[in-house]
């Protein structure tokens, strides 16, 4: 599958504008439609001070007030992101979503495209209710994180990519497949394979063959955890090969009616340092 549509966070802050440069590079990269996505949150999220507002003609100046900055943070963002999107000739358009009815409808529009790019820690753009976990465990489209503060002319080039032969890393094969095949270089990295008997007696051979048939440019990389988290042993290798994308699948198990993440999705979650791609 080709990536065609992409949806990206926006809002008119820094990491909000270096958030969908990344995203506007990788559209520009797979020639796909860009939505930029804002929600529009209310003024009392911002003023927990107007709260303690009296009488009828402080109310009414109030909610003119509101009114004013959220259309004033709207325009904003869309002008950041059609000034942006505008230089590189590309498709695009930009949609305004209400706070009050985020999580059903940014929801919505998750479902109708490739890949979600968001940011790290959750941009305020993100619905409140909802962090990127509950996103992609409720959509089931793959979100890429990127960690504010990351700076690189390059976009998913040289990527690290966590195998450990299950459901979930298998998906995350399909779900970034057009990422793997055009990057530069694609490093599988397995873990301690000698613990999980579905590696086979060559751990990531098999997968490392599969993705060179589709045009992958793949070497193997096995790596012992000698009792460190798994999630730290990935950030090293990321680091000292200077991966500029992570590729995992996110386990998750289900408690009550909540999706709880694995322990190495949810520690890399914690501390998001290089862009990182989830698929369940």
């Amino acid at each position: 599958m080709a990536l065609k549509s992409l949806v990206v966070f926006v809002d008119p802050t820094p990491e909000g504008e270096a958030r969908a440069r990344y995203a506007i590079k990788l559209a520009v990269q797979h020639d796909a439609h860009l939505i930029g996505v804002f929600i529009s949150a209310t003024a009392w999220s911002r003023n927990s001070a107007d709260g303690f507002v009296r009488g009828p003609a402080a109310i009414r100046e109030m909610v003119e007030r509101h009114n004013v900055q959220e259309t004033d943070a709207a325009a904003a963002a869309l002008k950041s992101f059609e000034t942006l999107a505008g230089r590189e000739q590309l498709s695009h358009e930009f949609r305004l979503i209400k706070e009050a009815d985020a999580k059903e409808v940014v929801q919505l529009h998750s479902l109708h495209t490739d890949l979600v790019v968001s940011g790290h820690p959750s941009p305020g753009d993100m619905p409140a209710m909802d962090s990127v976990d509950a996103m992609l465990m409720a959509t089931g489209v793959p979100f890429l994180v990127v960690p504010d503060g990351w700076q690189s002319n390059e976009v998913a080039t040289n990527i690290l990519f966590a195998w450990n032969a299950s459901r979930e890393a298998r998906r995350a094969i399909t779900d970034s497949l057009p990422l793997l095949s055009h990057a530069k270089s694609v490093a599988v990295v397995v873990i301690d394979p000698q613990k999980n008997a579905a590696h086979g007696e060559q751990p990531g051979a098999d997968v490392a063959h599969y993705l060179s048939r589709h045009g992958v440019n793949v070497r193997v990389e096995q790596r012992q955890s000698n009792g460190a988290p798994v999630a730290e042993v990935l950030r090293t290798f990321a680091v000292e090969d200077g991966s500029d994308l992570i590729v995992l699948g996110a386990y998750s198990h289900a408690r009550t009616r909540e999706f709880i993440f694995g322990g190495v999705t949810r520690s890399l979650l914690k501390k998001v340092t290089i862009p990182m791609l989830l698929a369940h």
